[in-house]
This record gives structure tokens, sequence and C-alpha cells, in this order.
């Protein structure tokens, strides 16, 4: 079986910017296969190349400030396709998972994912603080669990 370990990234004190986390939880409530692991990555500095070591699949959420959309869409991301380092550049978390992919397997041969998927929903505001998600971001969370669960089966 193929390991899966999914990273839900946010502060769930800082409104929109807990989106990552406010997923990670309700796919807890969700049947998965016993090989997916879920992680919640509350503080970027904790991102590190042990947490997504050891796992053929990573699937990262994080909020984001890119440029294309309205807030509350979800934009997909296969970084083994497109450029690490603009695509986590613009992730309010998970921007050091570049640094890790760009080093891995020279610090952890064999053992970083070799797919890699990331789920951005758009925000528009940063620094809000408040338990809870505008409208749009709460609107768009099902559509990103649904999306999650089809890259599980």
């Amino acid at each position: 079986m193929k390991s899966i370990k999914i990273i839900g990234c946010g502060n769930i004190l800082a409104f929109d910017e807990g989106v990552g986390i406010h997923i990670v939880r309700r796919l807890r409530r969700e049947i998965l296969p016993e090989w997916v692991v879920i992680e919640e990555l509350g503080n970027p500095g904790q991102m590190s190349a042990q947490l997504v070591a050891g796992t053929d699949k990573l699937i990262v959420i994080d909020a984001y400030l890119g440029e294309f959309g309205q807030q509350g869409f979800i934009r997909r991301h296969f970084p083994q396709d497109t450029d690490l380092v603009n695509i986590f550049s613009q992730t309010i978390h998970a921007q050091h998972l570049s640094s890790i992919f760009e080093m891995k397997e020279e610090a952890f041969p064999g053992k970083i994912p070799q797919e890699i998927t990331f789920f951005g929903v758009k925000i528009e505001e940063r620094n809000k603080f408040g338990v809870g998600l505008s409208y749009e971001v709460f609107a768009s969370l099902q559509g990103v669990i649904n999306a999650i669960l089809q890259e599980l089966y």
C-alpha cells in the first residue's frame, strides 16, 4: 500500500489563515484508509523534513494569498510538474516546504515523497484574529475535502 500523509497548515486563532486545520479536523471524521496519516501544522517553523519524510504521497492544505481567484477559491497544484519555490512562496504556513524539497535527496535519500499535491484556499485578509472562517472560505471546505478523498481512492 502507498503511504499518504495529509498536512493541514494554519493558525486556528487567525480566522481564514486556519483553513488547513479546519479541513484536516473534518477529514478526521471521515473513514479513511489505514495508510493515511493526518497531521496539523500550526507553526511554520515546525515544517521539517522529518515531518514529510517516509511517505509516498504528500497532500498539503494551506491558505494562500496568490493573485489568482477569489476568496475561498481552491487552487490545486502538483509541484512535481511546476516550480516548488513559486507555489509554496504563495502560501502562508507551508512556505518552508520548498527548501525541504530542494535538499531532499541529500538529507533524506529515498525518503522524500515522490508525489506531492497542494490545495491552496485563497484568502483575502491576513492577521485577522478570531476562531472561525469567512463565509466564502467556509463554503469552499467541502470542495477541498471531496477533492482530497478522491486523491485517496
